[in-house]
């Protein structure tokens, strides 16, 4: 099962617990508790397929870092006594 569709039987959940809660406060909770699911679910969707439209990145090769002949070295006072 994927995230998606755990979020949407989590929505749906939800929506029953909405239709047997008794006090206000339980029902504003689980309004909002089916609409986080829900949005949960269509953007983990929307996001998965946006990474398959995506190419993949590149590989750059690593470069090593070549220390300045005019920079002070770490932990060395740039000031001469």
């Amino acid at each position: 099962m994927t995230k998606a569709e755990e979020y949407q039987t989590k929505a749906a959940e939800a929506l029953a617990q909405l239709a047997e809660a008794t006090t206000e406060a339980e029902r504003s909770r689980l309004r909002r508790a089916h609409s986080v699911y829900v949005k949960l679910s269509t953007h983990g969707a929307e996001a998965a397929a946006r990474a398959e439209r995506r190419p993949p990145p590149r590989i750059k090769p690593e470069k090593p870092t070549a220390a300045k002949p005019g920079a002070p070295r770490s932990g060395a006072s740039a000031f001469k006594i």
